[in-house]
C-alpha cells in the first residue's frame, strides 16, 4: 500500500511539473506573439457605395442654373456649367476687403454700379454665409441667416470687383481684391460663347435692370436625348445606409418592397423610388434646412449619392426638406414621381429621411422621336400675360429644362426620354408650358 501511495505522489508532482511548464510556455508565447496581419482572410469592410465615394466637388452641387452678362442692354446668357465654374473659381481665387449688409426692399437698384453687371441666378434662396465660405472659400464669419437668391458681380464702378448677394429683406455686399481688368478680360472672352437673351418684367420686384428676370431668347435649337437607364442596386444603398447589416427582413408587397432593420426602414415602390426612414430620429425636431446644407451634401457624397450632375434645386421650410435635382447639359431635369430628384431630411443629429430615384443615365443613344420646336421666350411671356386663367405677377421664374419620362417596363432594356419644355415658376411651384397652359 505504501509502494502504490508514493507512485501516486510520483504521478502528480509531475502532472504538476508540466502543467507548470506548459503555462509559463503559453505565457512567452503570448508575450512574444505578433499577428500575420497580411494573411488574415477577413479584412476590414467598409460600407458599399452607389458610386464614386467624396469625389463630389461642393461648388458644382451649389451652381448656379445660369450666368447672366448685361453689357448696356445687349444681354447674353449661359447655362453651361464649364463657364459657370470658371466665374465661380476666379471669384473664390478673391480675398475680402470689407463686407457689410444693405437694407432692400426687394427692389434692389443699386444705380451707381451702371449699365455693366454679371449675374448668377439660382432657383432657391441659398444662406450667405455659407455660399460665401463653403463655394467662395472666403473667409468670412457672421452670425446672420439671411439668405439671397442671386449673385451680381460689379467689375465697372471700380479698380476691384464687387460683390452682392441679393436677398429679399438684406443684400451682403463684398469688396474684394480681384482685379476689374482680369474680370472683364475673362467675360469678353467667354461672352463669345454665351447666347442672346432677354429680361421679363412680371412683377414690382423684378422692374429693375438688377431684378429682372433673364431669359434664353430663342430656344428652337434645343435637342431632345436618350439614354440607357442603370438601375442603382437597392442592396448597395442599404449597404450604404443601414447600420445593422445583419439583421434586415425584407418583405414584399404588391406595389413596393420594404426593408426592416434595427434602425431604419426602406421602402422601393414600382416607379423605382427608394426612401430610408431613420428610426433614432423619427421622434426628434426637425432641423431647419438650410442650417444643414452642407451636412445633408457630405450624406450623399459620402456614399456617391449623386450619380448624375445633381444641384441644389428646391427647399420646403414646412416640410424641412432640402431638394437636389438631376441636371443635364446645364439645365435642370423633372420628373413627375420623382426619378430625377434626390431629397434629404435632418433631425437632432442625423439625416430622418433620405429619398431619391434609383435610375441614373449610362450611354447615350440616337433619339428617334421627333419633338416639336420650343417658342421663344416672347411667344410664352405673349400668351401667359394674355390668358385669363393666370396672374402674371405671380411668375418669379422661367428657364428651359427637360421632362424626363422612362420607357415602358417591358423593354429588356430601359431608357431615360429627355423632351425640351419652358419651364415657369408660378405661384411658388414649378410648372411645364405647353401651349399656352401650365401643367
Amino acid at each position: 500500500m505504501m509502494v502504490i501511495g508514493m507512485y501516486k505522489n510520483l504521478i502528480k508532482s509531475l502532472i504538476l511539473i508540466i502543467l507548470v511548464c506548459s503555462s509559463m510556455v503559453l505565457t512567452y508565447l503570448i508575450w512574444n506573439f505578433k499577428p500575420q496581419l497580411t494573411n488574415v482572410d477577413t479584412a476590414v469592410v467598409e460600407k458599399k457605395t452607389i458610386g464614386p465615394r467624396f469625389i463630389d466637388n461642393i461648388k458644382n452641387i451649389y451652381m448656379p442654373y445660369q450666368a447672366v452678362s448685361y453689357n448696356e442692354g445687349n444681354i447674353k446668357g449661359t447655362t453651361e456649367s464649364r463657364l459657370i465654374m470658371e466665374l465661380t473659381n476666379f471669384l473664390s481665387e478673391s480675398q475680402i476687403q470689407s463686407a457689410y449688409l444693405i437694407d432692400n426692399n426687394g427692389k434692389f437698384q443699386a444705380k451707381h454700379i451702371g449699365n455693366r453687371f454679371t449675374l448668377f441666378d439660382f432657383t432657391v434662396d441659398i444662406p450667405q454665409t455659407m455660399y460665401v465660405t463653403n463655394i467662395l472659400d472666403m473667409n468670412y464669419k457672421s452670425g446672420d441667416r439671411y439668405t439671397f437668391k442671386r449673385l451680381m458681380i460689379d467689375s465697372e464702378s471700380r479698380k476691384n470687383v464687387n460683390i452682392y448677394l441679393i436677398g429679399r429683406t438684406k443684400v451682403l455686399k463684398i469688396e474684394t481684391d480681384a482685379k476689374s481688368q482680369a474680370f472683364n478680360k475673362l467675360m469678353q472672352t467667354e461672352r463669345k460663347s454665351m447666347v442672346d437673351y432677354t429680361s421679363l418684367v412680371t412683377n414690382e420686384f423684378t422692374s429693375s435692370d438688377k431684378m429682372q428676370l433673364y431669359i434664353p431668347q430663342e430656344a428652337d435649337n434645343i435637342r431632345a436625348y436618350r439614354y440607357i437607364a442603370d438601375r442603382i442596386s437597392v442592396k448597395d444603398i442599404n449597404d450604404a445606409v443601414l447600420d445593422d447589416q445583419d439583421n434586415i427582413i425584407e418583405r414584399d408587397r404588391k406595389e413596393s418592397t420594404t426593408y426592416f432593420s434595427n434602425t431604419g426602414i426602406v421602402s422601393v415602390n414600382d416607379s423605382d423610388i427608394y426612401k430610408y426612414n431613420n428610426l433614432s430620429e423619427a421622434d426628434s425636431v426637425k432641423a431647419a434646412p438650410r442650417e444643414i446644407l452642407v451636412k445633408s451634401f457630405k450624406f450623399i457624397s459620402s456614399h456617391g449619392g449623386f450619380t448624375d450632375d445633381y444641384r441644389l434645386f428646391d427647399i420646403d421650410d414646412d416640410n424641412r426638406t432640402i431638394d437636389y435635382q438631376m441636371f443635364l447639359g446645364g439645365r435642370p431635369v423633372f420628373n413627375k414621381t420623382g426619378l430625377s430628384n434626390i431629397s434629404v431630411i435632418w433631425g437632432k443629429n442625423d439625416q430622418y429621411e433620405y429619398r431619391r430615384g434609383l435610375l441614373s443615365t449610362s450611354v447615350a443613344v440616337p433619339s428617334t422621336q421627333a419633338v416639336e420646336k420650343l417658342p421663344s421666350a416672347e411667344r410664352v411671356r405673349y400668351r401667359l400675360a394674355s390668358s385669363k386663367e393666370y396672374r402674371f405677377d405671380k411668375i418669379t421664374n422661367m428657364l428651359i429644362g427637360y421632362e424626363m419620362k422612362k420607357s415602358a417596363d417591358s423593354e429588356i432594356q430601359a431608357n431615360l426620354l429627355f423632351e425640351p419644355h419652358w419651364y415657369i415658376e408660378y405661384n411658388n411651384r414649378w410648372l411645364k408650358y405647353e401651349d399656352g397652359r401650365l401643367k
